[in-house]
């Protein structure tokens, strides 16, 4: 069975918790602890290269927004205790209002390309996941499983996949509900954004199951409130139903022969 790879790049909650804890606070420890020598040898330009290195960490240990917390609280804490007049957001010297742009602008693109890069990250991690999903019910298919085996596989991968309360199979359907299409889009039923991400109609979708060109049941999905699924993630849930109608229409095949 493939392992699943490590994920300690993609921050869960409390990385996030820690990144901004580190955004919010660093800053005015670095500037208690660089205060005390802060003379003209000391160029701000070099102390505006202490702050980066803050923000890279923050954004690092905790996405995107503990980055931009970073770098607004960087930027601050370099305006008030190393620009003059020390203590005040007024800036003199036209010079040091230049550092403190261009602080905050490279502050914030270095917080953007982090959480860029641990996005896409996740969306790799995602897409290696859902294809190690369907090799699972496709390897119960072709070693000739049992259906009942199949089914219950089908079953625990899509409620996975979608973090779903529930998912079972009905062969012959029951309840109305919105349908999950061939492409992976709800074609009916009222949704809501969850994040970046639709979730499921509240009263639950199904994908019909096909094989062979014909219908032999289909998947009830019931969802978990405030659950987001992707169109993406719909898609690779049709094709592990696809898994299981190819199982069943096999299985209908050999009890008729």
């Amino acid at each position: 069975m493939t392992k699943n790879r490590a994920r300690h790049y993609i921050p869960d909650d409390s990385h996030k918790a820690f990144g901004l804890a580190i955004g919010g606070l660093a800053p005015l420890v670095i500037a208690g602890l660089l205060v005390p020598f802060r003379t003209d040898s000391i160029v701000a330009a070099n102390v505006a290269l202490v702050f980066v290195i803050v923000v890279v960490v923050a954004a690092a240990e905790g996405g995107r927004g503990a980055g931009i917390v970073a770098a607004v609280v960087s930027t601050l804490s370099f305006d008030f205790f190393f620009t003059r007049p020390f203590q005040s957001l007024k800036i003199d010297n036209a010079d040091d209002i230049g550092t403190a742009v261009l602080l905050l602008a490279i502050s914030l693109v270095v917080a953007e390309l982090v959480g860029f890069a641990h996005r896409s990250r996740k969306r790799s991690d995602r897409s290696h996941d859902d294809t190690v999903r369907v090799h699972r019910v496709a390897e119960l298919v072709a070693e000739g499983a049992p259906i009942d085996a199949i089914v219950d596989a089908v079953d625990i991968e899509i409620t996975a996949l979608l973090s779903l309360e529930s998912c079972r199979y009905e062969p012959v359907p029951s309840l109305d509900i919105p349908e999950i299409g061939r492409l992976g889009a709800v074609e009916a039923g009222r949704r809501r954004y969850v994040g970046h991400e639709l979730a499921l109609p509240d009263e639950g979708a199904c994908i019909r199951v096909l094989g062979r060109g014909q219908e032999l049941g289909r998947l009830v999905l019931i969802p978990r409130a405030d659950v987001g699924v992707s169109i993406d993630q719909c898609r690779v849930a049709v094709a592990i139903s696809d898994q299981l109608g190819a199982a069943l229409a096999a299985d209908a095949r050999a009890a008729s022969s």
